[in-house]
C-alpha cells in the first residue's frame, strides 16, 4: 500500500455458492418445446417522442401501458407500487412468430457469435432494473434493418434454451427498452440482431445478465459499483469490471456522464453517447445487470431544483431514462427512486438525492434534501425489510465528514441537518441492522462510520464511497482518518461489494485500472 492509501487489511470475500443458486434443471433440446414456449410480447419502454406519447414506434405511453393493451410496466416491485414483476404487460401472447420449429434451442450456426457484429449499435447493450421475474434489456440502434431480440438461458458455462425471441421497434432516437420475463436467480445471454427476412445479417454485442434471486432464497452475492466517470478520460477501471463474469449486478452511483452546459435533448444525447460509446463502458454495460441513480453532472454542476429551467430539466431527465435500462414508474414516469430485492440476502434502495432538494429550506426544521414522500418510503422500507443487508444508493455521502470537507456540506445530507438527523435517528433508534450506505461524488474512495465519534448519531452505520472511476483525485481524502475512517484513497477504482448473509459480513474491495485489489476490508454493518 503506497502513500495514496490509508487503512487496515481485512478478510477475504466469501466465494460464490453455486450450489445455493436457484437454478432450473437443464432441459434437453429435443424436449424443450414440450415443456415451454418462447413467444412473449416485447415491451418497448418509455423511450418514445419527447411528449411521452405512444404510437407506431412501439413506445409506452405515460401510464406505462402498451398502446391498446391496457397493460403496464412501471419499474416497481410487488408491494412497492407494482411493476416489473411478471404482472400486467408481461403475461400476454402475440407478437411475431417465436421462430422455427426448433425454437427454444441454440443449435450450431444460430449462436450470436455466428453472426458478425454490426457497427449500427455504437453504444453496445445493457441490462438492468432486474427483479426475480423480469429484466429490462437496452440498446441504441442507428441502422435501418428490422431488429429482433433473442435471449438464451446460460447453463453451466454454455448456451441453454432460447427463452425469448421477438421483433422490436426502436423509439425516436433509436432507443430500445424491452422487458423480458426471466426466472429467479438464473443467468442469461442476449443480443439484438439486424434481420433480412429470417436471416441474421448483423448483431449487437452479446450481453450478460442475472435475474434477482427468489424472495425466499439466501446466498452470497457480489456487486460492483462506481461513480464519477468524466467524459474523455481513460475508462480502464470500467474495462476491468467488464472483463468479469462473476458480478451479480453493478451499481452506478451518479456522475456517470458529465453533461455540464447541455440544454437540449440533442446536446444531452451527445454527452451520454460520448461516454457510453467508449470501450470501457461498452464492456461494463454488456457484462452484468445495472442499477442506477443520478447525481448533479447528469444535468449540470450542482444544479438547483428551485432554479433550473424546466425545459433543461425535462431534456436531461428524458436523456437519463433513454440511456439506461430502467423501467418507468406508472404513477410518476420521471421518478428515479425505487427498491429492488435480492431474496433474503439484500434489498436495494435507490435514492434520488438531487431533483427533490429545496435549498431554500436547508437550515430550517423542514429542511428538504429528499421529498417527504421519498423519506417516508425509505424509513418504512428500512424498518420493514427482512433482508440481511439494506443497501442504500445515495449519490452524495451521508457521513459526517471532517475538516475542510465540511465547506461543501450545503451540497449533501449534512447541509440539511433536520432531515439527515431524523433519518439516522430512525435507523439507530429502531436498531436496524445491515444498513450499508453507498455513495460517490467526492472523487475519492473511503470506508468508515457515518457518525464522527463512537456514541454519536450514525456511528454504528457504515458508508462506502465508491470510485472515482475516471476523475482527478480530490486531495481532501487525506483528512479521512482513523478511528472514524478505516480507509481512504484518491486512486481511480471500481469497488466490489461481496455480501455474505450467513455471517452478516460485507467484504469491500477497491480495484484499480490494472485489475489489482489495492485495499480489502470486511465489515459487519
Amino acid at each position: 500500500m503506497d502513500g495514496d492509501e490509508m487503512g487496515k487489511r481485512g478478510g477475504s470475500a466469501p466465494a460464490e455458492d453455486e450450489a445455493g443458486q436457484a437454478r432450473e434443471a437443464r432441459l434437453r433440446r429435443r424436449d424443450f418445446l414440450v415443456t415451454t414456449g418462447v413467444g412473449a410480447t416485447a415491451l418497448v419502454l418509455g423511450c418514445g417522442d419527447d411528449d411521452g406519447g405512444g404510437g407506431a414506434d412501439g413506445a409506452v405511453p405515460a401510464d406505462g401501458g402498451l398502446p391498446g393493451d391496457g397493460g403496464g410496466l412501471d419499474g416497481g416491485l410487488p408491494g412497492d407500487g407494482g411493476g416489473l414483476d411478471g404482472g400486467p404487460g408481461l403475461d400476454g401472447g402475440g407478437g411475431e412468430d417465436a421462430g422455427p420449429e426448433d425454437a427454444g434451442t441454440a443449435p450450431t450456426g444460430e449462436l450470436p457469435e455466428d453472426t458478425e457484429e454490426s457497427a449500427a449499435f455504437p453504444l453496445g447493450v445493457a441490462a438492468g432494473d432486474a427483479t426475480e421475474s423480469a429484466v429490462v434489456l437496452w440498446t441504441r440502434y442507428d441502422g435501418e434493418a428490422p431488429l429482433r431480440l433473442v435471449v438464451w438461458r446460460w447453463d453451466d458455462g454454455d448456451y441453454g434454451p432460447r427463452i425469448f425471441e421477438e421483433a422490436v421497434t426502436p423509439a425516436e432516437g433509436g432507443f430500445v427498452h424491452v422487458a423480458v420475463p426471466v426466472s429467479a436467480g438464473l443467468r442469461y445471454r442476449y443480443a439484438f440482431f439486424e434481420m433480412e427476412g429470417e436471416a441474421r445479417i448483423g448483431r449487437s454485442l452479446v450481453g450478460r445478465v442475472r435475474a434477482a434471486i427468489a424472495a425466499d432464497a439466501m446466498e452470497p452475492l457480489v456487486f460492483g459499483a462506481v461513480s464519477c466517470t468524466r467524459n474523455g478520460r481513460d475508462f480502464e477501471t470500467l474495462a476491468q469490471a467488464g472483463a468479469r463474469d462473476d458480478l451479480d449486478a453493478f451499481l452506478l452511483l451518479g456522475d456517470t456522464t458529465y453533461n455540464d452546459g447541455a440544454a437540449s435533448r440533442a446536446e444531452f444525447r451527445a454527452k451520454w453517447a460520448e461516454n457510453f460509446g467508449a470501450e470501457g463502458y461498452r464492456a461494463l454495460r454488456s457484462a452484468t445487470g445495472l442499477y442506477a441513480t443520478w447525481d448533479d453532472h447528469e444535468i449540470d454542476n450542482n444544479w438547483n431544483a428551485e432554479e433550473i429551467a424546466p425545459a433543461v430539466l425535462e431534456a436531461a431527465t428524458g436523456a437519463f431514462f433513454e440511456h439506461l435500462p430502467l423501467g418507468r414508474e406508472a404513477a410518476d414516469a420521471d421518478r428515479v427512486w425505487r427498491r429492488r430485492r435480492w431474496g433474503r440476502t439484500l434489498e436495494l434502495f435507490v435514492l434520488d438525492c438531487r431533483s427533490e432538494r429545496l435549498p431554500s429550506t436547508r437550515e430550517g426544521e423542514d429542511a428538504q434534501y429528499v421529498s417527504p414522500e421519498q423519506l417516508a418510503w425509505l424509513q418504512e422500507g428500512l424498518a420493514g425489510s427482512t433482508a440481511v443487508f439494506k443497501v442504500v444508493l445515495n449519490s452524495v455521502g451521508i457521513t459526517d465528514f471532517p475538516g475542510l470537507i465540511d465547506f461543501g456540506s450545503d451540497d449533501r445530507w449534512e447541509g440539511y441537518a433536520a432531515q439527515r438527523e431524523a433519518l439516522l435517528d430512525h435507523v439507530d433508534g429502531l436498531g436496524i441492522s445491515g444498513v450499508l450506505w453507498v455513495a460517490g461524488d467526492f472523487h475519492f474512495a473511503s470506508l468508515g462510520h457515518v457518525g464522527s465519534e463512537e456514541g454519536e448519531r450514525g456511528w454504528d452505520q457504515w458508508e462506502v464511497l465508491v470510485g472515482p472511476g475516471a476523475q482527478t483525485a480530490n486531495p481532501l481524502w487525506r483528512s479521512c482518518r482513523e478511528p472514524q475512517f478505516t480507509f481512504a484513497s484518491g486512486t481511480n477504482n471500481y469497488t466490489e461489494l461481496a455480501f455474505d448473509p450467513m455471517t452478516g459480513a460485507v467484504t469491500v474491495r477497491f480495484i484499480d485500472g490494472d485489475g489489482a485489489v489495492f485495499e480489502e476490508q470486511t465489515i459487519t454493518p
